[in-house]
């Protein structure tokens, strides 16, 4: 079963058309150091080979882990100090169902909280076009980024 690092890695190969060693090379890296990350012959990659990797994929260390930062009710903030009304219920609906789509059509397993991440910045994106209108592209796009 390969791991997300493995996953992600994998994925950023096959979006670009990279081979292994482009990569390596992209990186700065010894020859083979993430080709024995794809083989699952390195398990625990140095910090600075996953920086290296993240870098080259132009990405986050967090990204390449999946890891998720989580929000903690602290951190919620009032409306008017995270800038983001509802302004649009009809707009925030129509996301929605988009993201849900694409999950539903791709398999993905995500939490409640994963899902309102993704459906406040789509909605966000949306609210800044003219006249606000749910791209499918970038929804679909957008949640295959994320989820890696």
């Amino acid at each position: 079963m390969q791991s997300f690092l493995q996953k992600r890695i994998r994925n950023y190969l096959d979006s670009t058309g990279l081979s292994i060693s482009a990569l390596e090379r992209k990186a700065g890296l010894r020859i083979n150091v993430a080709r024995n990350i794809l083989r699952g012959q390195s398990k625990r990659p140095t910090a600075e080979t996953l920086h290296a990797i993240a870098t080259a994929m132009e990405c986050t260390v967090q990204d390449l882990l999946g890891v998720q930062k989580e929000v903690l009710p602290s951190q919620i903030k009032h409306p008017a100090e995270s800038g983001l009304f509802l302004e649009s219920p009809e707009v925030l609906n129509e996301a929605l169902q988009c993201i849900l789509q694409v999950i539903q059509s791709n398999g993905y397993k995500l939490t409640v909280k994963q899902t309102l991440l993704l459906l406040e910045e789509v909605y966000a994106y949306t609210l800044k076009k003219s006249p606000p209108k749910v791209d499918a592209d970038f929804v679909e796009w957008f949640v295959k980024r994320t989820i890696g």
